[in-house]
């Protein structure tokens, strides 16, 4: 059966294309062109993923997608919007979309985010949104909201989620080396070192920072 996908936009041209191009791909589309049409249609078709507009008539994409998450946090939504502000981004991330595409953008592209998300949400991933990254354990990877992502070693991912498991609190050197490396014959100092500060460079442009705590740990925390 076919994955089914609703689409929400004001703009029927563009709402249409998309719609008509995720159907030749082979998903079940449904689309309407206002943020009340989509909630009606959301509760009757229960879709596997949704596309919003952010700027609608009647809901907002944004107040959408709020009244989903408040009984929906595992449906992937993907929110589609000309607004390019950080703070609009952040506040969509926080809300629970787990993509933003802005416009304008390829339907290539849009095929990708939609294959990327569904794959996710069907491996049941926990997942977590670290300001503007989305970060997937079991995936091992980081999603950026720019539609890019970046891959992390075995090590970095063991390593970036006990930092997650436990954000803003203070992950002793003995409890990291012992989790991430077991019972490896490593130099312990030098390789947590290394691993680090390679996590660091693929956080780079977050809004998180990795705080070394001068002879205990470290520590995942914004900046």
């Amino acid at each position: 059966m076919a994955q089914k996908i609703l689409i929400a936009d004001d703009e029927l041209n563009f709402g249409y294309a998309m719609s008509e191009f995720l159907k030749m791909t082979g998903y079940d589309v449904t689309f309407v062109n206002d943020g009340k049409s989509a909630l009606e249609k959301y509760q009757q078709i229960r879709p596997d993923l949704m596309l919003f507009d952010v700027n609608m008539p009647e809901i907002s994409g944004f107040e959408l997608a709020t009244i989903i998450r408040a009984t929906d946090k595992n449906t992937p939504i993907i929110f589609i919007t000309s607004i390019s502000d950080d703070v609009s981004v952040a506040n969509g991330f926080e809300i629970g979309c787990n993509d933003y595409l802005k416009k304008p953008f390829g339907l290539k592209e849009l095929q990708i985010r939609v294959q990327k998300s569904l794959l996710i949400s069907a491996k049941q991933c926990e997942l977590y949104t670290l300001g503007t990254i989305t970060y997937s354990p079991e995936v091992r990877t980081l999603y950026n909201q720019d539609g890019s992502s970046t891959a992390l070693s075995e090590n970095e991912n063991l390593l970036l989620e006990m930092f997650c498991r436990n954000f803003n609190q203070t992950c002793k050197n003995s409890d990291i080396v012992a989790r991430v490396w077991g019972e490896k014959e490593i130099d312990p100092k030098r390789t947590l070192e290394a691993t680090t500060s390679n996590l660091r460079k693929k956080l780079t442009g977050s809004t998180l920072v990795i705080e070394s705590v001068r002879g205990v740990g470290y520590r995942l925390r914004k900046k």
